[in-house]
């Protein structure tokens, strides 16, 4: 057993690009991933997607934002659980209120899996650990013919 003491964990600057940002605290976790997550206002988690082979989930701590899902947005508040089921929906976070959102944000991964990403049309792949395995990002529009340059 090992207990986590988060408050002796140090944030980490997780995503940091344009409208993306958020900073994580690694939880850890071997098959089921874990992390304190803060999405601060005006910002969005990640680009729209879903995963095929990971399941995801998150319980709110504080603060209030939207789950955005090709069904439309939900708001989320402080107490409320969503999971997402691998092939389930593509699904975004979007904080757009005046503070920041806190949630657990939990993945139980499989160590491979492919991602789509609807807003932009792209498809990644990958197998391994995230950081020492690889990924491969490619747009759904450009896949290659499954003979091409077999013969």
């Amino acid at each position: 057993m090992k207990v986590i003491r988060t408050a002796e964990v140090p944030w980490t600057q997780a995503v940091d690009r344009g409208n993306f940002q958020g900073r994580r605290k690694d939880l850890g976790g071997q098959r089921l991933k874990c992390g304190l997550w803060e999405l601060p206002a005006g910002k969005r988690s990640f680009p729209m997607h879903l995963h095929h082979g990971t399941e995801e989930a998150l319980w709110v701590v504080s603060g209030r934002a939207k789950v955005r899902t090709p069904e439309g947005e939900t708001p989320l508040a402080a107490g409320d659980y969503v999971s997402f089921p691998p092939g389930g929906l593509a699904h975004q976070l979007i904080n757009d209120g005046t503070e920041p959102f806190v949630y657990v944000g939990m993945s139980s991964t499989l160590g491979l899996d492919v991602v789509e990403y609807p807003d932009s049309g792209k498809i990644a792949a990958s197998v391994g650990a995230p950081g020492a395995g690889k990924r491969f990002v490619f747009r759904e529009k450009d896949q290659a013919d499954y003979w091409a340059g077999e013969e």
